[in-house]
């Protein structure tokens, strides 16, 4: 970079994270549910990885990310990730990496709840989930403002 100054922030991690399963920071994303595994401030800003719990028929709108790469495993349950144009189905075990300025969008395409795990780098944007919690489902004008704040650009 011209500045010098490093891609990502360090992590500032000096101890060890460990959550055991069910614990972390809990918030509600569009009848979802996400729980921070480990949060932005923890890494110092490097990254920041939610699990997330996706209803049946439910992910978000095709969006893009301007300053985060975000990646996405599969962890329980049916889902159709699209990826730059590129649209597959995706079950346990499939990985996805979203690279900053590439919309993208998942859906459980399953019958029952589907989880993933979320890894945001650099992590800033993960406080969107926890700014997001207070905003009511149906407020799509103050859901669309508050990705405008982290530079995320919703396509549909």
């Amino acid at each position: 970079m011209a500045n010098n100054e490093p891609f990502l922030p360090e992590a500032e991690v000096t101890v060890p994270i460990i959550h055991p399963p069910g614990s972390g920071k809990v918030v509600g994303v569009l009848r979802d549910k996400s729980t921070f595994k480990v949060l932005s401030a923890q890494t110092g800003g490097a990254y920041a990885i939610l699990e997330q719990q996706i209803p049946a028929g439910h992910g978000p709108p095709l969006h893009v990310h301007r300053h985060e790469t975000e990646i996405f495993y599969i962890l329980e349950g049916q889902f159709e990730l699209t990826v730059g144009g590129q649209k597959i189905a995706a079950s346990e075990g499939a990985i996805a990496v979203c690279p900053r300025n590439m919309p993208h969008t998942f859906r459980n395409i399953g019958t029952t709840i589907g989880k993933l795990l979320l890894t945001v780098i650099p992590g800033h944007f993960a406080n969107y989930f926890v700014e997001v919690d207070g905003i009511p489902d149906n407020d799509r004008n103050a859901i669309k403002a508050l990705c405008a704040k982290y530079g995320v650009e919703i396509l549909e």
